[in-house]
Protein backbone atom coordinates (compact mmCIF):
# COMPACT_ATOMS: atom_id res chain seq x y z
CA UNK A 1 0.00 0.00 0.00
CA UNK A 2 1.31 3.48 -0.89
CA UNK A 3 0.86 6.54 1.25
CA UNK A 4 0.88 10.01 -0.19
CA UNK A 5 3.09 12.79 1.10
CA UNK A 6 0.01 14.57 2.43
CA UNK A 7 -1.02 11.51 4.43
CA UNK A 8 2.52 11.19 5.80
CA UNK A 9 2.48 14.87 6.78
CA UNK A 10 -0.91 14.46 8.42
CA UNK A 11 0.38 11.53 10.43
CA UNK A 12 3.38 13.60 11.52
CA UNK A 13 1.38 16.62 12.64
CA UNK A 14 -1.64 14.73 13.98
CA UNK A 15 -4.06 16.70 11.81
CA UNK A 16 -4.37 18.34 8.42
CA UNK A 17 -1.49 20.58 7.49
CA UNK A 18 -1.75 23.85 9.37
CA UNK A 19 -1.13 27.23 7.82
CA UNK A 20 1.31 29.83 9.12
CA UNK A 21 0.12 33.43 8.93
CA UNK A 22 2.82 36.12 8.96
CA UNK A 23 2.31 39.44 10.76
CA UNK A 24 4.96 42.14 10.25
CA UNK A 25 5.60 44.14 13.41
CA UNK A 26 6.72 47.76 13.11
CA UNK A 27 8.09 47.76 9.56
CA UNK A 28 5.68 50.47 8.39
CA UNK A 29 5.68 52.52 11.58
CA UNK A 30 3.59 51.70 14.61
CA UNK A 31 1.60 48.91 13.00
CA UNK A 32 0.91 45.22 12.68
CA UNK A 33 0.53 44.25 9.01
CA UNK A 34 -1.98 42.80 8.59
CA UNK A 35 -3.71 43.90 11.78
CA UNK A 36 -6.50 41.33 11.33
CA UNK A 37 -5.89 37.64 10.60
CA UNK A 38 -8.34 34.79 10.09
CA UNK A 39 -6.81 31.45 11.08
CA UNK A 40 -8.08 27.94 11.72
CA UNK A 41 -7.56 26.01 14.93
CA UNK A 42 -4.02 24.62 14.84
CA UNK A 43 -2.74 27.34 12.50
CA UNK A 44 0.16 29.46 13.66
CA UNK A 45 0.57 33.21 13.54
CA UNK A 46 4.23 34.25 13.34
CA UNK A 47 5.13 37.80 14.29
CA UNK A 48 8.27 39.20 12.60
CA UNK A 49 9.84 42.16 14.39
CA UNK A 50 11.34 45.26 12.77
CA UNK A 51 13.14 48.13 14.54
CA UNK A 52 13.31 49.34 17.02
CA UNK A 53 11.80 47.54 20.02
CA UNK A 54 8.29 46.11 19.94
CA UNK A 55 6.24 43.43 21.70
CA UNK A 56 2.95 41.57 21.43
CA UNK A 57 0.63 41.13 24.41
CA UNK A 58 -2.84 39.62 24.48
CA UNK A 59 -5.50 41.99 25.81
CA UNK A 60 -9.29 42.01 26.24
CA UNK A 61 -11.45 43.93 23.80
CA UNK A 62 -13.04 45.82 26.69
CA UNK A 63 -9.70 47.10 28.06
CA UNK A 64 -7.35 47.99 25.22
CA UNK A 65 -3.65 48.38 26.13
CA UNK A 66 -4.05 46.12 29.19
CA UNK A 67 -3.18 42.40 29.40
CA UNK A 68 -5.52 39.48 30.00
CA UNK A 69 -4.72 37.04 32.81
CA UNK A 70 -2.61 34.13 31.54
CA UNK A 71 -2.49 35.61 28.06
CA UNK A 72 0.54 35.58 25.83
CA UNK A 73 3.32 38.16 25.88
CA UNK A 74 6.39 38.08 23.69
CA UNK A 75 8.45 40.39 25.85
CA UNK A 76 10.43 43.09 24.06
CA UNK A 77 12.26 42.08 20.89
CA UNK A 78 14.81 44.79 20.08
CA UNK A 79 16.47 44.98 16.69
CA UNK A 80 18.54 47.72 15.08
CA UNK A 81 18.92 46.33 11.54
CA UNK A 82 16.75 48.57 9.36
CA UNK A 83 17.12 46.32 6.30
CA UNK A 84 15.65 43.09 7.67
CA UNK A 85 13.49 41.65 10.41
CA UNK A 86 14.96 40.34 13.64
CA UNK A 87 15.97 36.67 13.62
CA UNK A 88 13.77 36.32 16.71
CA UNK A 89 10.07 35.81 16.02
CA UNK A 90 7.04 35.17 18.21
CA UNK A 91 4.76 32.28 17.24
CA UNK A 92 1.20 31.88 18.48
CA UNK A 93 -0.78 28.69 17.85
CA UNK A 94 -4.54 29.20 17.44
CA UNK A 95 -6.36 27.15 20.09
CA UNK A 96 -9.95 28.06 19.21
CA UNK A 97 -10.78 29.67 15.86
CA UNK A 98 -14.16 30.91 17.12
CA UNK A 99 -12.62 33.01 19.91
CA UNK A 100 -11.19 36.42 18.94
CA UNK A 101 -7.67 37.11 20.20
CA UNK A 102 -6.94 40.83 20.60
CA UNK A 103 -3.36 42.02 21.04
CA UNK A 104 -1.26 45.18 21.24
CA UNK A 105 2.31 46.47 21.51
CA UNK A 106 3.28 47.32 25.11
CA UNK A 107 6.09 49.73 24.19
CA UNK A 108 5.64 53.37 25.31
CA UNK A 109 2.38 54.70 23.75
CA UNK A 110 2.45 52.35 20.73
CA UNK A 111 -0.92 50.83 21.65
CA UNK A 112 -2.57 54.25 21.98
CA UNK A 113 -1.05 55.16 18.60
CA UNK A 114 -2.93 52.32 16.91
CA UNK A 115 -0.47 49.42 17.19
CA UNK A 116 -3.18 46.82 17.86
CA UNK A 117 -4.39 43.69 16.12
CA UNK A 118 -6.75 40.72 16.24
CA UNK A 119 -6.76 37.07 15.30
CA UNK A 120 -10.20 35.82 14.21
CA UNK A 121 -12.32 38.95 14.70
CA UNK A 122 -16.06 38.49 15.19
CA UNK A 123 -17.97 38.10 11.90
CA UNK A 124 -20.61 40.62 12.95
CA UNK A 125 -21.35 43.20 15.60
CA UNK A 126 -19.45 46.22 16.84
CA UNK A 127 -16.32 44.42 18.10
CA UNK A 128 -14.11 45.36 15.18
CA UNK A 129 -10.42 46.17 14.87
CA UNK A 130 -11.39 49.80 14.22
CA UNK A 131 -13.38 49.89 17.48
CA UNK A 132 -10.47 48.27 19.38
CA UNK A 133 -8.03 50.86 17.97
CA UNK A 134 -10.44 53.67 18.87
CA UNK A 135 -10.68 52.34 22.44
CA UNK A 136 -6.88 52.13 22.60
CA UNK A 137 -6.59 55.86 21.79
CA UNK A 138 -8.40 56.61 25.05
CA UNK A 139 -6.41 54.19 27.25
CA UNK A 140 -4.71 56.03 30.12
CA UNK A 141 -1.82 53.55 30.33
CA UNK A 142 -0.06 50.96 28.20
CA UNK A 143 0.42 48.01 30.54
CA UNK A 144 2.86 45.17 30.01
CA UNK A 145 2.09 41.75 31.51
CA UNK A 146 4.09 40.61 34.52
CA UNK A 147 4.82 37.16 33.08
CA UNK A 148 7.28 36.38 30.29
CA UNK A 149 6.54 34.55 27.05
CA UNK A 150 8.21 31.45 28.46
CA UNK A 151 5.74 31.37 31.37
CA UNK A 152 2.86 30.57 29.00
CA UNK A 153 4.42 28.47 26.22
CA UNK A 154 1.08 26.90 25.32
CA UNK A 155 -0.11 30.28 24.13
CA UNK A 156 2.97 31.37 22.24
CA UNK A 157 6.72 31.20 22.15
CA UNK A 158 9.70 33.16 21.06
CA UNK A 159 11.64 31.54 18.28
CA UNK A 160 15.21 32.21 17.12
CA UNK A 161 15.96 30.82 13.66
CA UNK A 162 13.16 28.26 14.04
CA UNK A 163 14.26 27.08 17.50
CA UNK A 164 12.16 27.58 20.61
CA UNK A 165 13.83 29.87 23.13
CA UNK A 166 11.94 28.32 26.04
CA UNK A 167 12.33 24.63 25.34
CA UNK A 168 8.67 24.29 24.34
CA UNK A 169 7.62 23.08 27.79
CA UNK A 170 3.88 22.91 28.29
CA UNK A 171 2.77 24.10 31.70
CA UNK A 172 -0.83 22.97 31.21
CA UNK A 173 -2.21 26.34 30.12
CA UNK A 174 -3.23 25.07 26.69
CA UNK A 175 -2.04 22.75 23.98
CA UNK A 176 1.69 23.24 23.56
CA UNK A 177 2.98 25.37 20.72
CA UNK A 178 5.70 23.35 19.03
CA UNK A 179 8.15 25.01 16.68
CA UNK A 180 9.71 23.04 13.84
CA UNK A 181 11.70 24.64 11.11
CA UNK A 182 10.63 24.17 7.51
CA UNK A 183 13.87 22.36 6.72
CA UNK A 184 13.48 19.93 9.63
CA UNK A 185 9.86 19.28 8.69
CA UNK A 186 10.81 18.65 5.07
CA UNK A 187 13.56 16.25 6.17
CA UNK A 188 11.25 14.24 8.42
CA UNK A 189 8.50 14.30 5.82
CA UNK A 190 10.92 13.15 3.10
CA UNK A 191 12.13 10.29 5.31
CA UNK A 192 8.57 9.20 6.10
CA UNK A 193 7.62 9.30 2.43
CA UNK A 194 10.73 7.29 1.51
CA UNK A 195 10.01 4.66 4.17
CA UNK A 196 6.40 4.04 3.15
CA UNK A 197 6.89 3.97 -0.63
Amino acid sequence: MRFSTVIAATALSGSALAADHIVVVGKDGLSFVPNSVEAATGDTVTFKFWPKNHSIAQGPFTSPCAPVDNGFWSGYVPTSDNTSASTTTFMYTVQNASAPVWYYCTQAKHCQSGMVGVINPPKSGNRTIAAYAEGAKNATANVQPTSKASDNPGFGMLMANGTSMNGGKDKGNAAPSVGISGMAFASVLGLMTYLVL
